[in-house]
């Protein structure tokens, strides 16, 4: 371990701070690439960022991003752990990392990731460890613990859509619709344009009976959405309501 640590250091302090510019910049190339589903190219980016800046464990994280878009699980979780040894605090690589062990199944292990997140006061993006929990409480049938999550995450960003439709789904899953409705109404005025939203908050208001507000949220979905599926789903709903209301 002395050795590993001592080769380490030494290839740390060989970084110059002109490889370091250059390894960032790779680094934001392979994410753009990653964003774009080409993997191969991000593979190629990342690696050479690795190469650069071996010290570097936000490249390492990314890398382990990169493994996991190619469903290679087992290098994902290898480079999520290495960029966690590297720093013990790194919020998000335990949020990836709980994330990666969620896909697997692995419940409670990722729970005990998503909590080493949300446990660093300096983590920017809690809501997002909040929301994971959630979800995975939720898959676990804790209810309670579930919808614990989800106002947490609300309580750390008011406009974080993914909490809302948690904790309307708990609700909607306990038959609590007039609840569901209102979180939903909540995600819609704090994130007006996340369409998702503006659907589920149609199809809670026809479980209640209010079509007249259903057909609103359906066209309001056709009038600002770009997703083809979304869009057609609503278009089915508005043509359902349209011909029941007339």
């Amino acid at each position: 371990m002395v050795l590993v640590a001592a080769a380490l250091l030494a290839a740390c302090s060989s970084t110059t701070p002109n490889m370091k510019t250059e390894a960032n910049a790779r680094m934001e190339m392979g994410v753009n690439y990653l964003r774009q589903n080409n993997s191969p190219a991000a593979m190629k980016e990342l690696t050479k960022a690795s190469e650069l800046d071996p010290g570097n464990p936000e490249i390492v994280m990314v890398l382990g991003l990169a493994y996991q878009s190619r469903g290679d699980y087992k290098n994902a979780e290898k480079y999520f752990r290495r960029a966690i040894d590297m720093k013990r605090d790194y919020s998000d690589a335990h949020n990836n990392l709980g994330y990666l062990l969620s896909l697997q199944g692995r419940g409670k292990e990722a729970i005990r990731e998503y909590e080493a997140a949300v446990g660093n006061v300096l983590y920017q993006t809690p809501e997002v460890g909040y929301t994971n929990m959630g979800e995975e409480y939720r898959r676990l049938k804790d209810s309670r613990k579930a919808e614990e999550m989800y106002r947490k995450a609300i309580s750390f960003n008011s406009g974080y859509a993914a909490a809302y439709r948690g904790l309307a789904s708990v609700q909607s899953g306990k038959n609590q619709w007039t609840d569901a409705a209102k979180t939903l109404g909540q995600c819609t005025a704090s994130a007006p344009e996340f369409w998702p939203c503006w659907m589920d908050l149609g199809a809670v208001q026809l479980r209640l009976g209010k079509k007249k507000e259903a057909l609103a949220s359906f066209r309001r979905v056709l009038a600002g959405s770009k997703d083809p599926a979304l869009r057609q789903k609503a278009a089915d709903y508005v043509n359902l309501l349209q011909s029941q209301l007339r």
